[in-house]
């Protein structure tokens, strides 16, 4: 991409330059000599490269030489590419064992036209090296220092919003206050736009507005969408709608979603922010106050955000917020914080008053002193400091600098390993999410990851790489799950606009508002689709370009909702068995409904990766996709793909393949063993799928396999244990698997091995030799394989594990050996012995409990000796049948502080509970089975979750429930639960779900809060013409627990 990437370009072409592989091929093809110039010259230009760079930006003639050097590198990559790869296909036909000297006195034409090739590019790079010298370019490159700053932490903290107090006190002030006085519908209906330059944090402000505790309380529903470029009115009212149900609503027809729309809003005022708006079309505005205002919801207010004072005067019903931007001070506390962190800018007073100078010139826009303040967060010499103040960047006429200055050299001085990374992004739509996961593999594709890299996985690397993108502020918006790990990323539209500017013409987006043009130079392509385009062939982009390295298609208004990828795919002479193949299979294709498959795999010669999920007409692969020799990344998912043809097989560059959610494919082809280089192949909610070929284990390379969901799949084959390489085995939810390969223990690399919801019956033995292993959500004592609990001494388990069959547990030593207090990554353990577990209605069998009465004290010991780390947050004791609970458990403020959730089930023999309400942060406390109450003196100080479940013989609770919000009771003693309400227990209950006589229900609501939401877990229901008494509460019903 431009010049960006061109560092990393050569420097990969060197290091296959340098493989033992094309050394061998070289010399037998007669192109040995041909092959060590090429890596001479590219290593003496590559050692100029940073001084162009740096230059190019004001040298015209520098920035087209850099566009030529860049094209060679190109076709250099792709004619290696080509040797590399016949000679593996011609290794795959004679057997394995083959020589490369039997390739080429077979292939005699193939040799003759690789060594025309590799002399026209040695041509083009000799007069390109012979220009370089007109330059006087610099030589050697500058080393990259990393300060000691950035190895505190991969994240910079988002920092606090400073600037805007009377900005947001303004904007709530007209949320929460009544000002129009109209008759009108329009009185229905306040529209107040906040108008400002990208960057000045429109965004920011609309979101502190949003979130302000008054306006929380003023509005019964708060709704956000980002409306962005394309203003599309089904696509607004249908995202207004998820937003309010927060689940996704697929009706498609205007009036449906009229009439939906509507009745979600009727009566309840609201606010709706649209943010992002570029819309100057009075009509598609009209429709949609229309719909809004119909609600008769009086008092609902609107904030509109855009750059575009139009957008205000036609949306806007009041005067519109005009955002300035920050003083010079208070863009100075954001560079500070970022570029110094905590007390580094008195540690470091010399580069103060530079910083103060950069900030001035920030123009006010708290993106670029963000940008500018992680960029100079990774510079802690004066001289670099100085370099940024007085770079020429800041002194390009307006014309030719229509990016910021902050934000460009923000990019300059990005790491070279960066860049190219950075520069990918561009041809993402704006407001797309990524995950991170699918950007990294998209990396992977284009070979960014050179041999700099070969002691860590590119996996590693990649979300390093990620890391510090958002460190430096380039990725703003930044998806994190529960437990703060980055998923998905971001970029504002600044920063956007910035990765398009260094892209140049390699990138291209072609969308409608395009007219689906894009650069014929693109090597990296977009296709935002809808489906009267797909009717219009040949596809638009088919006979403009045949460079392109990158195809993905995204279905238009699924911007916000799906992820990104990227693909590849070159150009090989092909066997006469394979021409035979593909010909015979072609006769089956006819009838494909997909015709312009076979015109993207005939016609795009040099593609790197291809994205087509949710392509509406897929239901099988052209076997053109034979032909596709260097592909490393396909994403079919989500499609309605059938067959995958055996020619699969053929692709053996091929990294990542996703045919997750294809919900009609049945099998894949024994072929699918032959892809030597398959590091991830994600087969996730794939329900037809039946089975897994055995060829799987030939996968050598195997990085993680995904096959969640995929309910039909019933047995594992056994050469799965010969993916020593595999990391990430995920089968959450395979309903019908009941064992693991039984050989698992030689799956020496596996690290993450997700059997959640999956009905195993065993754990083969060995496990325990799976020292890799961090994730094991579930561990099965005996079965068939008599797994012992021993297993897990070795194994460094975190997150979640659940040990089910402890009655399988003969001596309690062998508990001790599990070793689960050394493991203080575990987060969640549950302990059941399911075999002893049992429910009759709330009712103990005298008889069952003698039974069991030689087997407490067994349980007991074993119990004791499952004492769980300190970290733990929630802990599940089911089925134990001894009478005391461990002295662990007895002393739990101090042997578990940190517990949050404790499940007590079946515990039906035991006399005393352990100090519940000394625990100082138990949030959620279920309990069982026969509870009979509390002792006096508990406090439960921070519990705010209650439910117990089959306590007919409970007697009594705490005076007092103070911080309880939820509490859930079936089949509890009724009486007991009349009296606490009467008192006044649960003063502050949001939502309570029980299970007792229809009577007890009006007693209990006299004790209640008007604000109380009542579940029934009954077969009853409440009818509130016949229970007037309930019209002040909101009444459900929830048949069963």
């Amino acid at each position: 991409m431009a010049e960006v990437a061109l560092l990393t370009l050569i420097k990969l072409v060197c290091e296959k330059l340098g493989s033992r592989v094309l050394e061998e091929l070289g010399a037998l093809s007669g192109v040995e000599k041909e092959f060590r110039k090429l890596e001479s010259t590219l290593l003496i230009i590559q050692d100029v490269l940073e001084d162009a760079e740096v230059r190019q930006v004001k040298e015209k003639a520098l920035k087209r030489w850099l566009r030529k050097l860049k094209d060679v590198a190109f076709d250099m990559d792709d004619v290696l590419d080509e040797f590399m790869a016949e000679a593996e296909k011609r290794k795959m036909e004679k057997g394995m064992k083959a020589k490369l000297r039997n390739f080429f006195i077979s292939a005699p034409k193939f040799r003759y036209k690789m060594a025309g090739k590799m002399k026209e590019i040695m041509k083009r790079l000799n007069e390109i090296n012979e220009e370089r010298s007109k330059f006087d370019l610099r030589e050697g490159i500058v080393k990259e220092e990393i300060s000691e700053r950035e190895e505190t932490g991969s994240f910079v903290e988002e920092s606090e919003v400073y600037g805007r107090v009377e900005d947001r006190e303004k904007i709530v002030d007209f949320l929460i206050n009544s000002l129009s006085s109209s008759s009108s519908s329009e009185a229905y209906l306040d529209v107040k736009p906040i108008v400002g330059l990208g960057g000045l944090g429109k965004t920011t402000l609309a979101q502190l507005a949003f979130n302000d505790e008054r306006v929380c309380q003023h509005f019964r529903k708060r709704i956000w969408v980002c409306v962005s470029d394309e203003y599309d009115g089904k696509r607004l009212a249908r995202s207004i709608i998820e937003s309010i149900t927060g689940t996704e609503y697929n009706l498609k027809d205007m009036h449906s979603l009229q009439r939906n729309l509507r009745e979600k809003l009727r009566g309840e005022r609201f606010l709706l922010v649209l943010d992002d708006v570029w819309n100057e079309d009075h009509e598609k505005w009209d429709k949609l106050r229309t719909l809004l205002t119909g609600s008769e919801a009086r008092g609902s207010k609107v904030i509109v955000t855009t750059r575009s004072a139009r957008v205000a005067s036609i949306m806007g019903t009041v005067s519109p917020h005009l955002l300035t931007g920050l003083s010079n001070q208070d863009c100075w506390v954001l560079f500070e914080k970022r570029a110094f962190g905590f007390g580094g800018a008195v540690k470091t007073p010399n580069l103060v008053a530079i910083g103060k100078d950069i900030v001035n010139k920030c123009a006010g826009l708290p993106l670029a002193a963000k940008a500018l303040g992680s960029l100079m967060r990774f510079r802690r010499g004066e001289r670099e400091w100085l370099a940024v103040r007085d770079n020429e960047i800041w002194r390009l006429p307006e014309h030719e600098n229509q990016i910021l200055p902050s934000l460009r050299l923000s990019y300059n001085h990005l790491p070279s390993r960066l860049k190219p990374c950075f520069a990918y992004c561009s041809i993402f739509p704006k407001n797309y999410s990524v995950r991170k996961e699918t950007l990294v593999q998209l990396w992977m594709a284009e070979g960014i990851f050179t041999r700099d890299h070969h002691s860590y996985e590119s996996e590693d690397v990649g979300n390093r790489y990620i890391d510090e993108l958002v460190a430096r502020s380039l990725f703003q918006e930044v998806n994190e799950d529960t437990d703060g790990v980055v998923r998905q990323v971001k970029m504002h539209d600044l920063i956007h606009d910035l990765a398009r500017f260094v892209a140049g013409e390699e990138g291209s987006i072609a969308d409608e508002a395009s007219g689906y043009a894009f650069q014929q130079g693109s090597r990296y392509l977009s296709f935002v689709y809808d489906r009267p385009i797909l009717d219009s062939k040949p596809l638009p982009f088919l006979n403009e370009t045949n460079k392109l390295r990158c195809l993905y298609f995204i279905a238009k208004g699924k911007i916000n909702q799906q992820d990104i990828y990227d693909y590849d795919y070159d150009s090989f002479s092909l066997s006469s068995d394979e021409e035979d193949m593909i010909e015979a299979d072609n006769r089956q294709d006819q009838a494909s409904n997909l015709p312009e498959l076979n015109d993207i795999f005939s016609s795009l010669k040099l593609l790197r990766a291809l994205h087509l999920s949710r392509y509406p007409l897929i239901k099988e692969i052209p076997v053109l996709i034979g032909m596709m020799k260097h592909l490393r990344y396909l994403n079919l998912s989500s499609t309605n793909l059938e067959v995958v043809p055996p020619c699969i097989g053929l692709l053996h560059y091929l990294q990542t393949l996703n045919l997750s959610c294809c919900e009609w494919l049945c099998m894949l082809p024994e072929s699918i063993g032959q892809l030597s280089n398959l590091s991830t192949l994600d087969l996730q909610y794939c329900s037809s799928l039946q089975s897994l070929p055995s060829s799987i284990g030939y996968l050598e390379n195997l990085r993680k396999l995904d096959l969640s969901l995929s309910q039909e799949i019933e047995a594992l084959p056994e050469s799965l244990s010969r993916l020593s390489n595999l990391q990430v085995l995920r089968l959450g939810h395979c309903y019908c698997v009941r064992e693991l390969p039984l050989k698992l223990k030689d799956m020496k690399s596996l690290s993450h091995l997700d059997v959640t919801g999956v009905a195993l019956t065993c754990i083969p033995a060995g496990i325990g030799q799976l020292t890799s292993l961090r994730s094991l959500p579930i561990f099965i004592v005996g079965g068939r394989t008599n797994c012992s609990i021993r297993e897990l001494g070795g194994l460094n388990i975190e997150g979640e594990l659940h040990i089910q069959h402890l009655e399988n547990v003969t001596d309690p030593d062998e508990a001790k050996e599990a070793n689960l207090e050394a493991k203080q990554g575990l987060q969640s353990l549950s302990l059941s012995c399911d075999e002893i577990a049992y429910r009759t209605h709330g009712q103990s069998s005298a008889d069952h409990l003698h039974d069991m009465a030689p087997q407490a004290g067994l349980a007991d010991g074993v119990l004791e000796n499952l004492q769980p780390g300190t970290n733990i947050s929630k802990l599940v004791i089911e089925g134990y049948v001894g009478k005391k609970f461990p002295t662990w458990m007895m002393d739990l403020p101090l042997q578990l502080p940190n517990l949050v959730n404790l499940t007590l089930d079946s515990c039906i023999r035991c006399e005393t509970l352990p100090p519940l309400g000394q625990l100082p942060h138990l949030k959620v406390l279920k309990m069982l089975e026969e509870w009979r109450g509390t002792s006096e003196g508990e406090l439960f100080p921070s519990l705010t979750k209650l439910e117990l479940h089959d306590c007919p013989n409970l007697r009594s609770l705490p005076s007092t429930f103070a911080t309880i919000t939820e509490l859930i009771m079936v089949n509890a003693n009724e009486r007991v639960l009349l009296s606490a309400f009467q008192d006044g227990v649960f003063p502050n209950l949001e939502d309570l779900r029980i299970g007792c006589s229809k009577d007890t229900i009006p007693q209990l609501l006299e004790h209640t809060r008007p604000l109380l939401r009542i579940q029934s877990t009954s077969d009853w229901w409440f009818d509130r013409a016949t229970e007037p008494s309930l019209g002040r509460w909101s009444v459900e019903e929830n048949g069963g627990r």
